[in-house]
């Protein structure tokens, strides 16, 4: 189970990874085209994905009992 502290710690992940990103395209003044929200979107996807995936690699090493230094 994912768990909803980890589901909490990536939402507000994702948030900050968004506003960021909106706060850059507000300073180049970047206008959005149909590619931009599509990459937008991906990018979000691999950041979830990213995520999931360093939690489950996080809980088998913890698992496994080696250390986190």
């Amino acid at each position: 189970m994912y768990g909803y502290k980890k589901m909490l710690l990536t939402a507000i992940v994702l948030l900050s990874f968004l506003m960021v990103l909106a706060a850059f395209m507000k300073i180049v003044d970047y206008a959005l085209s149909l590619s931009g929200i599509a990459v937008i979107i991906l990018s979000i996807g691999m950041g979830v994905d990213a995520n999931i995936l360093i939690y489950e690699r996080l809980r088998e090493e913890l698992k496994d009992g080696k250390s986190m230094a």
